[in-house]
């Protein structure tokens, strides 16, 4: 099922006349169990179109509506919920969690409605100084000219997938590009390093400190970064690492697929990969870093090797990604890996004029 875009027809004049009808009402008048109906859609939609098992998140979303520690606002035909945006606070940022529409309902015209309540919200907010969101169910082009309306900066990014079954070729037969630094010279030829000095070994609880590090000085300046500010402060990327490895935030972490490259001579943690199921059959890889000093060796190509090799073993038929369509030097590695786009999707971020 694609994602919904522009051009999708919103129907003839029985639609339009019901369309008058529909309501946008703040979530906090609802019980958490109003949602049911519709998050049970949702995640069907998940399962189809995005090969993720949703049933985790529905009962975390109704548990937090119930108890109103979300704002947002719902599309409402009478008492029957058609649509919801939803948003929470951070600090000084506000994050949108989640668009989502059933699919009866005219998609574009619906989620404008509910995207505008939802921003003029959060805009007035006294102290909001950024704001962040990704929202898989549309097209990055269906919802950018709301977005830009506000003064957000839009970013496409895709979904990836790759069919372990049909992968014939490993990981390690496609190194990943060098990284420059600022004089142009190339990992290989700041630090004579060979493949041979790192171990690749399972990503342990003691790693997340070094984890956290590497990351942050990964990203830091990245456009991930941009798009997701705990990329860019080492407290950030810990954060990062608690929600992926120990809260779930991207499925449930496999320790025995996740792995980290270590510099034997230092102990230095060169490299990581986090791998989660999202579903029975189904992986996903929330998080793939190098060191900067470290980059150009192929230890990527290496990670995901010993990843994707421990995920066919354990019964994993394919495993998927998400990257920003800009990172082209990521997308071309992904595709020489066999993956494939399945769907692209839009980022958004505002940020407070200084």
């Amino acid at each position: 099922m694609p994602a919904f875009d522009r051009d999708q027809p919103g129907g003839g004049a029985e639609d339009r006349v019901n369309r008058l009808a529909l309501e946008i009402i703040d979530i906090r008048r609802f019980n958490g169990r109003d949602f049911l109906p519709i998050l049970r859609q949702e995640g069907q939609i998940w399962a189809s179109a995005l090969h993720w098992d949703y049933s985790t998140s529905e009962v975390t979303i109704v548990n937090v509506l119930e108890e109103h520690r979300l704002s947002g606002f719902a599309l409402a035909d009478g008492g029957r919920i058609l649509g919801y945006c939803f948003f929470f606070y951070e600090g000084e940022k506000g994050l949108i969690g989640n668009l989502f529409l059933e699919p009866s309902c005219p998609q574009v015209a619906s989620a404008e409605r509910l995207l505008e309540h939802s921003l003029e919200t959060i805009l007035a907010t006294p102290g909001i100084r950024r704001v962040e969101t990704q929202l898989p169910h549309f097209t990055f082009e269906a919802l950018e000219p709301s977005f830009r309306a506000h003064g957000f900066a839009g970013f496409r990014r895709r979904f990836m997938i790759l069919s372990l079954r049909d992968h014939s070729a490993t990981a390690r037969e496609t190194a990943p590009p060098a990284c420059s630094d600022e004089t142009g010279k190339s990992a290989l030829e700041r630090v004579p390093l060979e493949r041979g000095d790192f171990l690749i070994e399972p990503w342990e609880r003691h790693h997340d400190r070094q984890a956290a590090q590497l990351i942050y000085f990964t990203y830091r300046h990245h456009i991930d970064a941009t798009i997701n500010d705990q990329y860019a402060s080492e407290a950030g990327a810990a954060r990062l690492i608690e929600n992926i490895v120990h809260h779930r935030g991207c499925g449930e972490v496999l320790p025995g697929a996740s792995r980290v490259a270590v510099h034997r001579p230092t102990r230095k943690l060169a490299g990581v990969l986090a791998l989660t199921a999202v579903r029975p059959q189904t992986a996903h890889i929330p998080q793939v870093a190098v060191g900067p000093e470290f980059q150009g060796l192929g230890l990527g190509s290496d990670l995901l090797a010993a990843g994707f090799g421990e995920c066919s073993r354990q019964g994993f038929r394919e495993i998927s990604l998400t990257v920003t369509d800009s990172n082209s030097a990521a997308v071309r590695l992904y595709e020489r890996l066999g993956f494939q786009t399945f769907r692209t999707f839009g980022a958004f971020v505002w940020n407070q004029a200084r």
